[in-house]
């Protein structure tokens, strides 16, 4: 056993969730590795403080329920959201976790679940000719199989069938199957982007909700989450390799295989994808993808069942909620901004807590960041820790301070949002938190592509420019070694 596959393992541990066998595969790792006793040790005093009576967090039953769930939650998102960039990890805590879906669902929206990011490619007059066809096409609809293997949570399969168009939005009709107890959930979920708002429905729940998103939001999903001719155009310049000749699902087809890193934004460890073309029509027949998402977890998906230039109705875009469905607590919730503005934000809350910004934008970094800043809430003693701890008493009932601690720390999901969006546009993005403090005023934090010759930069004190090629190369070179 490695440090990695221990500290997925830590918190069933303490919790005594683990089998004998895999219970003694951690404890002889923690009895030969300082880092992960270390880490044990630092999870062991986050669960006291949750449970006990101390002064960060026990002054009353109603902060101790609070700061539990809103932790438990944001663990559960932040690690979705990573996921979802990776387009298969969010459907899987989508379907594991009851409370989470709706919430859950809005980031598989913006953040490309089902399949249009499956599409990779270079300048080719083969990738052309089918951007070209699809540029033609005002609705059309697919399905999708993705698998997820993950040794804490067991493996589960999720099912959707996905229709969109260009008049009236996006539906998706999934059903899962919980990895634990068998459960089957279904789940249909509407992006209606002229009202800015995701509705999702939980059938087997008989519970709804609406998601408001803002238009950075709103317009990066549309660039980057299933218009094909979007992703056919920003996913253009990635290295591909040509498969030639095959049939595949009955079709000639010619195929197209990648490993760019690029296609991803840097988020998941490795990643192949492979992309198969009708060669009579030029349009998709299948995508298959296998993903690492991090160490242990492992992701494969496949699109298939294409069908293009279907007939839609606006009818079909319409929630019909039944009379005896009741609100989620994420009824009315408004999703982060996957914007400049909403990145920032994310920093300035990791730094009002750990007094730093992550060392990058992977979801190990993100994973640390969350488990530091919620020590931090729990035990710490910082001005910020304090009025957090004060709003939540103040906040009028449980479900108040469970929204109000939700919505803000859903706001670390722009940092791995947000790159991935500009990756996905082909603006380069590149981090330098490793090196960058909130005092180093005149060096880049974060910067990426405006046009031709010209970055945008947000410094080390969060202040943002646009600056030249020619400065930027100065501002770099300045960066500590």
């Amino acid at each position: 056993m490695n440090c990695a596959e221990c500290q997925e393992q830590l918190v069933p541990y303490i919790e005594q969730l683990l089998d004998e066998a895999q219970a003694e595969q951690v404890a002889r790792h923690l009895q030969e590795c300082p880092s992960c006793q270390a880490e044990l040790e630092g999870l062991q005093t986050l669960q006291a403080r949750l449970v006990s009576n101390g002064k960060a967090v026990a002054q009353s039953d109603l902060e101790e329920d609070v700061m539990n769930r809103i932790i438990r939650e944001q663990s559960v998102r932040l690690k979705s959201a990573t996921q979802a960039s990776a387009s298969l990890r969010l459907r899987r805590l989508i379907m594991n976790n009851p409370t989470t879906r709706v919430a859950a669902a809005a980031a598989v929206i913006v953040a490309c679940v089902a399949g249009m990011m499956l599409w990779q490619g270079t300048e080719s007059i083969a990738l052309a000719d089918v951007l070209a066809k699809v540029e033609q096409i005002q609705a059309y609809m697919f399905k999708s199989t993705t698998t997820m293997e993950d040794p804490t949570m067991g493996t589960s399969t999720t099912e959707s069938t996905v229709l969109l168009s260009n008049d009236y939005g996006m539906r998706v009709d999934q059903s899962s199957v919980d990895a634990e107890t068998g459960e089957e959930s279904q789940v249909e979920m509407y992006v209606l982007p002229q009202e800015k708002a995701i509705v999702m429905l939980h059938l087997s729940e008989k519970q709804y909700a609406r998601v408001t998103l803002d238009d950075a939001t709103l317009e990066n999903s549309k660039i980057e989450n299933r218009d094909p001719r979007a992703m056919l155009k920003h996913l253009l310049a990635c290295e591909y390799r040509d498969l030639g000749r095959s049939v595949v699902d009955g079709y000639q087809v010619q195929g197209f295989e990648t490993t760019d890193p690029k296609f991803l934004g840097g988020i998941a460890r490795n990643h192949r994808m492979t992309l198969w073309v009708d060669v009579d029509t030029w349009l998709p027949v299948r995508s298959e993808t296998e993903t690492e998402v991090s160490e242990g977890i492992r992701a494969t998906g496949a699109e298939y069942d294409f069908q293009w230039g279907v007939a839609v109705h606006a009818s079909q875009f319409e929630p019909d909620i039944p009379d005896d469905f009741t609100p989620h607590q994420m009824n009315n919730f408004r999703q982060p901004s996957y914007s400049e503005q909403g990145f920032i934000e994310a920093l300035q809350l990791a730094v009002e807590f750990t007094g730093h910004y992550p060392d990058g934008l992977s979801h190990d970094s993100l994973r640390s960041l969350t488990m530091e800043i919620t020590q931090a809430i729990t035990t710490g003693d910082s001005p910020a820790a304090q009025q957090w701890r004060e709003q939540i008493k103040a906040a009028g009932s449980k479900e108040a301070a469970i929204r109000m601690g939700q919505e803000r720390m859903m706001k670390l999901t722009s940092l791995t949002m947000f790159n991935l969006l500009l990756a996905g546009q082909q603006k380069d993005p590149v981090y330098h938190g490793d090196v960058v403090t909130p005092a180093d005023v005149e060096l880049p934090l974060m910067r990426w592509k405006a046009a031709d010759g010209q970055y945008r930069v947000i410094f080390g004190d969060l202040h943002a420019e646009t600056v030249s090629a020619d400065l930027l190369a100065e501002l770099e070179a300045a960066l500590p070694q």
